[in-house]
């Protein structure tokens, strides 16, 4: 087993996260030990600026260990309904007050066991609260740490109390707050879970996973070095660095650069040859008149219903058919960085083939995208005046609706977070997006304790029916489950604005 890094090697690390997060904090708002405590309390499976916007009518009501050991639980549940997983919070919460005011005199203790043993909060709460709220060197291993230090090479070990006990042994005991939070800021600026963004990474250089040497511990693949060069101080947007292509293939991260090869019908640099991984890019040439250009589409790009006769299938979009793909001899594939693996991508740099990979999660980024579409395929008035149409329709502020949560698959539970299109599909149309961030999968006991107001199920990507409905009606006796399209919810680009239409008038209906 490889030894963990020296400390020479671990001191090259945190001046460069000084000066990549010289905002490292901690997110969590709170004023006093006391609301630091329940903040973190209500952190678990939730999103820190969704805490942030609880807390305040929370700590309004309960401002203190005695008036929350007095509370009743569904006053709590009801102010802590967003976070999620809301009835056992507010059971700990409950009896966090209580042991307050039984053990403590209402204060929270800056013993690290006595801290620990209070009902809700365990071991890294207690390191959380201690070195935020006291100044007692702690270093809590969340998620975003345990990934970050493996990915790093800082710990091989595979649980976040072993992780912390590594690094605690390498790092000095007066660097352990500083760094908690700058790992944090890391993690979810740069070092995310599904597509690290290693061409903008301040640490590279030093990081065994980002330059390809091991194994991504996270997701058990090597990624795809990022090219050469001079790393920045500062981090940028979002991206995906698996995703980074070297030449001949084609990938643009923000840019509107185009394809090196001209087709043989096309101006020079347009391609006149496209195989299109995702469905609804390939409704969406055909809307904008490119359909003698498509060469090749996966089964599952199905509409229109002519193109199934008349343009070759390569494959799922999971699975593309490779050598199919190599002997329609395309001058681009576009693929999306959620359907489409990055597999994909380096086999079609292997094979020399120029790709572009879309990265779609808001409805802005899909106008952005519509832009960067028409202009890659030579037709930018027609991605203008789409994108354009499109965000007159985002313009002007959203207020709060009701709580909805879409699920997109059964046996086992998955849903589509906040942090996704569909979630900002809802967020655009009225609702308010709940549940964890990403495509989670969920038991019955933690889609039961999101207790949502509104039940979307699509017909698509899980053929969801009138029975699934009933069934989650009659687990859901308040909620409104509606069994909704799944093709005008799903297919970003060439339905957005249908999918805004369907959600609109349901929100109107509610």
């Amino acid at each position: 087993m490889p030894r963990l890094p020296s400390v020479p090697a671990a001191t090259r690390l945190q001046p460069r996260l000084r000066a990549a997060y010289p905002d490292a904090a901690c997110a969590l708002d709170h004023a006093d030990p006391f609301q630091l405590v329940v903040a973190t309390i209500l952190s678990a499976q939730c999103t820190d600026a969704r805490v942030n916007l609880t807390t305040p009518a929370f700590f309004a009501r309960f401002p203190d260990a005695a008036s929350l050991a007095a509370a009743r639980q569904e006053e709590v549940e009801a102010l802590i309904r967003s976070t999620g997983f809301f009835h056992n919070k507010a059971k700990n919460l409950l009896g966090l007050g209580q042991a307050l005011m039984a053990r403590h005199g209402g204060a929270v203790p800056s013993d690290p066991a006595a801290l620990a043993a209070l009902p809700g909060v365990g071991q890294k709460t207690a390191n959380v609260v201690l070195a935020n709220a006291f100044g007692v060197p702690a270093l809590a291993v969340d998620t975003h740490i345990f990934r970050v230090a493996r990915r790093l090479g800082l710990s091989k070990a595979s649980t976040p109390e072993k992780v912390e006990a590594d690094l605690c042994r390498i790092f000095p005991r007066e660097d352990w707050i500083e760094l908690h939070h700058q790992l944090i800021f890391h993690g979810r600026r740069v070092c995310d879970a599904r597509r690290p963004d290693c061409a903008v990474c301040p640490l590279l250089d030093l990081c065994p996973t980002g330059l390809g040497k091991i194994v991504d511990p996270h997701s058990g693949v090597r990624l795809t070095p990022a090219p050469e060069g001079p790393r920045p101080s500062g981090v940028r947007g979002r991206g995906a660095p698996g995703w980074v292509a070297s030449p001949p293939s084609f990938v643009s991260l923000g840019g509107r650069e185009r394809p090196p090869s001209p087709g043989p019908s096309q101006a020079p640099g347009i391609p006149s040859r496209i195989v299109s991984l995702v469905p609804s890019v390939t409704e969406l040439l055909v809307q904008w008149g490119l359909a003698a250009r498509l060469v090749g589409r996966t089964r599952y790009c199905i509409e229109p219903k002519w193109i199934r006769n008349t343009v070759p299938m390569v494959g799922g979009t999971k699975d593309p058919d490779l050598g199919r793909i190599r002997d329609l001899a395309p001058d681009l594939v576009i693929l999306e960085k959620d359907e489409n693996p990055r597999s994909a991508a380096e086999a079609l740099t292997s094979l020399g083939i120029p790709w572009l990979a879309l990265e779609i999660r808001t409805l802005k980024e899909a106008a952005a995208e519509l832009r960067r579409l028409g202009d890659v395929l030579g037709v930018p008035a027609s991605g203008e005046a789409r994108a354009d149409s499109l965000e007159v329709r985002l313009k002007g502020r959203r207020r709060q609706g009701p709580r909805a949560l879409v699920l997109i698959w059964r046996d086992p539970w998955m849903s589509a977070g906040p942090d996704t299109y569909l979630g900002d599909l809802l967020r655009q149309s009225g609702f308010t997006p709940i549940g964890p961030e990403g495509y989670p999968t969920l038991d019955d006991a933690a889609l039961a304790g999101l207790a949502p107001q509104v039940l979307l199920l699509p017909t698509e990507p899980y053929r969801f029916n009138r029975r699934h409905a009933a069934d989650l009606q009659r687990r859901f006796p308040e909620a409104a489950v509606h069994l909704v399209d799944g093709q005008a919810l799903t297919w970003y680009l060439s339905r957005t604005e249908e999918g805004l239409d369907l959600l609109q008038g349901l929100r109107k209906s509610s």
